[in-house]
């Protein structure tokens, strides 16, 4: 039996429930992104209850928040949008929080590509894309490794208690990250650098490709709703001839037809659909998995 006083081991006995008691708090976060989703399961652990608002395989391009959808922000202290104008409804559920509720854009921070036919790695541009902002920050391992400290962060403001998890497990995601950067970089090392060249749908794919040094040629712009004009697709064939491009890519969730018409008038192959949107489903759900499958594409089909 212990022989310390009553009352520091009715102290100590007090702390440590309490302690207990905070360390399995639960921290309740909304996600606007499937990818947010992953990385905010990533980061919290098991002391966060993330409910994500985008299901995978959603167009996020194209979702906007229904009475439903706000109803399940109820509790959340934390919203997670991905930012960089990509949710143009984001004032609008702003406008539906309560007190004690914070919407982080969790893009905000991280370095912006904008649109630039005079930048090499873009071989052509839709003329309305010219000077806009990239919103798909998430095609890049760098940024997504920034993204869980800037969760991780939220997180340890909104939950204290559990900060040096939060902060443990954004370095764990940054090393798995790393390894994975070093994989890809040694798969895309047999695409000879002269067919490193991305003809895909629309222009999702310009943070991977300033990570990995590919040139892109998008049909459509930045966003798969604007409908590429003849002139558009007339552009992209004469840029893929002149440029030597071998493969054209199509998109989850975005309609072929133009890729299958070019790849037919240019005589190059038709690859695979990349996941651009972040929006995967099945075997390529959530980041990792989703990069993983792009890589092994594009690289089967490059090299």
């Amino acid at each position: 039996m212990s022989t310390a006083p009553l009352f520091t081991r009715l102290a100590t006995a007090f702390c440590a429930l309490v302690f207990a008691g905070s360390a399995a708090a639960d921290l309740k976060v909304a996600t606007l992104h499937p990818l947010l989703t992953d990385l905010a399961r990533q980061i919290g652990g098991k002391t966060v209850t993330v409910t994500g608002l985008v299901s995978p395989g959603t167009d996020v391009h194209h979702f906007s928040p229904t009475p439903a959808d706000v109803k399940k922000l109820a509790g959340a202290r934390v919203v997670l949008a991905s930012g960089k104008h990509l949710e143009n409804y984001l004032g609008k559920l702003q406008d539906n929080l309560t007190a004690g509720q914070e919407l982080v854009e969790v893009g905000r921070t991280i370095p912006s590509i904008k649109i630039d036919a005079r930048d090499e790695m873009f071989m052509c541009c839709p003329e309305h894309a010219q000077g806009a902002v990239d919103p798909h920050w998430w095609n890049s391992l760098e940024n997504m490794q920034r993204a869980g400290k800037v969760v991780a962060d939220v997180f340890a403001e909104k939950d204290p208690a559990n900060a040096d998890a939060y902060r443990a497990n954004a370095a764990a995601w940054k090393t798995e990250l790393d390894g994975l950067k070093k994989w890809a970089r040694k798969e895309i090392a047999t695409i000879p650098s002269g067919r490193r060249k991305l003809a895909t749908s629309h222009l999702a794919l310009s943070y991977f490709a300033k990570e990995f040094g590919f040139k892109l040629v998008p049909i459509q712009g930045l966003s798969p709703e604007v409908k590429a004009t003849s002139q558009d697709i007339a552009n992209a064939i004469e840029t893929i001839r002149k440029n030597g491009v071998t493969a054209v890519f199509p998109e989850q969730g975005v309609n072929p037809k133009n890729l299958k018409e070019m790849a037919a008038e240019t005589g190059v192959k038709f690859g695979g659909e990349l996941v651009a949107d972040g929006n995967g489903t099945g075997a390529k759900e959530g980041f990792r998995a989703a990069f993983h499958y792009n890589v092994d594409e594009i690289v089967k089909v490059l090299k």
